[in-house]
Order: C-alpha cells, then structure tokens, then sequence
C-alpha cells in the first residue's frame, strides 16, 4: 500500500533520492581514536608507550563542509580520548612522555586519499607520524599526493567565543595545534624523579580562573601571566592573555575597573580597585587613576561583585 502511494505522489520518471551517508561527530572522533590505538598497539615496546602526535585527516568535502566550524571543538574531544587511552595502558607502558610538545591536527577535504582510492560517504583517511618539523602543505608537495591548502583564512569573519579556542592555537583554517596536557607530562616527572628542591609536578596551566555569567551563560576566563586588568569591553580593545575585556550590558563595570596581581615570593593573589566594588561582601578603597595602586589580599576563592555585575575569582596554585 505504501509503495503504491509513493509512486502516485512522485511524477512520472523521479526516482527517489538516496538518503546521504554523513559523517558524524562521533564518527570523526572514533575512527580517528581507532588510528591512535593501532599505533600504540604497533609502535610500543617493552616500558615505552609510542604515540603519533602530528595527523592529517581527509574527508570528502560535503563532510569537511559541515564538520569545518566545529572541528576546533572536535579536536579536544579526540584529546580527551587520546589522553583516557594513554592513562588506561601507562600501567603496562610507565614511559608514555610524548616526542614532541604539541598536538598537530589539519583537516582538509579531498574526494580521494593518498593511496589515489576513492575516500567513501561518512569515512576518512587518516595519516600521522610521531612529530614533524614541516607541516602537511609543506609535505603534500614532498611526499604525499593531495593537495593541502595553506591558503585557508582564519576564523576572523565568524563570532567565536574566544574562552572556547583558549586552550587550542588555530594556524588557518582547519589547522590546529593544542599544547600538551601538563597533568601528563607531570606524572611522568615524579615517576623519573624530580631533582633535589625541584617540585614533584608541572606547573599548572593557570594561575587562576575568573568566571561570570552574561545572557544565561556562564564563562571561564584563564589566568595564565602574574597579572590582569579586567574592564568593560570598549571598541578596538580585544581581550588578551593580561586584559579581560567584558561587554556587560548593565553598565555596572567600567572601564579598567579591576586589576588582579599573584605575588610569586608570597605565593598569594591581590586586587586593586578602580570603581567602586564589593570583595567578598566588603568594601575596599578604590585606587586613583595614574597613582600606585593600592593592593588588597585576594582569597583564593572570592566574589567580586561591581554594581550588579558579579566576578568569580579562583586560585589553582
């Protein structure tokens, strides 16, 4: 009865289209994990975990198309399995340090793969090597037959949220380089043992976290250098590794109005004050525009609340 209903809808001669196999998400993510485990599995040997860290992923350009905004998110989800693998074989394999210090991702679209076969509907072709020091456009030329553009633009044109690609660098368009997990190579240290005086464990990542919420989303901004300044974002100014620039719509921060300082010597954080502004429930004195700053203790977790617009401060060291 459906089949007969079918052929009275369509016209004469139109043939039904035949649904489309899409790579998904969580289909780039494995079978680029599967690549990842067979050449642990190959290359490893007695105490010692071997690892590629560079990869060049091929995908037909309809898959490429729709994964290309979302392939910076991607990559940290193919991280998060690399580095659940790593942790589940270090046991049999204690040396898992990496080659090199960074991850190397380039995505790029290709109809066919470096063997000249036909890459299929909802696949990929994988290729990777321990570490490089030419990228993949500099190699397609040398070694391998597909073209790898260089030429892509970055992601200037498109509003991205710049708390989500902190952790990755973005070389051009689906080219990625994410800095090693120091949790990693930490363990890795105090099982070879840190030498006398030296701490057990990597430094962190940051120093510390700042984190409010805007429009119902909460964001997490990292501090990573010994100071920040934190101001209402103002055309031309961009936030940076020392500036955290917040388009809050009320009003209630003003420009430059927080600084946040982390002593080395006396392993503590401290706040000035530019506009008037409540920490930890308490009033502080404001610091005057071209005068020394006048600092205040800063406790490793604080509410900073300017107007009706809060700051949530946290130490990790």
């Amino acid at each position: 009865m459906f089949d007969k209903l079918k052929k009275w809808l369509l016209p004469d001669g139109e043939e039904e289209e035949e649904e489309t196999v899409r790579l998904t998400n969580q289909a780039l993510v494995d079978q680029i994990l599967v690549s990842f485990k067979e050449t642990v599995e190959r290359e490893s040997f007695n105490k010692r975990m071997m690892y590629d860290c560079s990869y060049l992923i091929l995908m037909r350009p309809e898959d490429y198309k729709h994964a290309e905004l979302r392939l910076a998110g991607i990559t940290e989800g193919i991280l998060d399995e690399f580095y659940e693998y790593i942790n589940e074989r270090k046991t049999q394999y204690p040396r898992y340090e990496p080659i090199g210090s960074y991850w190397d991702f380039q995505y790029c679209p290709a109809e066919r793969g470096i063997d000249n076969s036909e890459i299929e509907p909802g696949t990929i072709q994988v290729v990777s090597t321990p570490t490089s020091e030419k990228s993949w456009s500099e190699l397609s030329s040398e070694h391998i037959k597909v073209s790898v553009s260089s030429k892509h633009s970055k992601y200037s044109k498109y509003d991205l949220n710049p708390n989500t690609f902190s952790n990755i660098d973005i070389l051009s368009k689906g080219h990625f380089r994410v800095k090693f997990n120091k949790d990693l190579l930490g363990d890795f240290t105090t099982m070879q043992g840190a030498p006398a005086g030296s701490r057990n464990s990597a430094a962190p990542d940051k120093l510390a976290t700042v984190q409010f919420v805007l429009n119902k989303q909460r964001y997490s901004f990292p501090m990573r250098e010994k100071q920040l300044k934190i101001t209402k974002a103002i055309e031309g100014m961009t936030s940076t590794a020392t500036l955290l620039c917040i388009n809050e719509p009320s009003g209630s921060l003003q420009k430059e109005h927080v600084m946040i300082r982390y002593d080395d010597n006396a392993r503590a954080f401290y706040i000035a004050l530019f506009a008037e502004a409540f920490v930890n429930e308490q009033r502080l004195e404001v610091s005057r525009v071209g005068e020394n700053p006048v600092w205040h203790p800063l406790k490793s977790e604080s509410t900073i609340v300017c107007g009706i617009f809060q700051l949530d401060f946290k130490a990790m060291v």
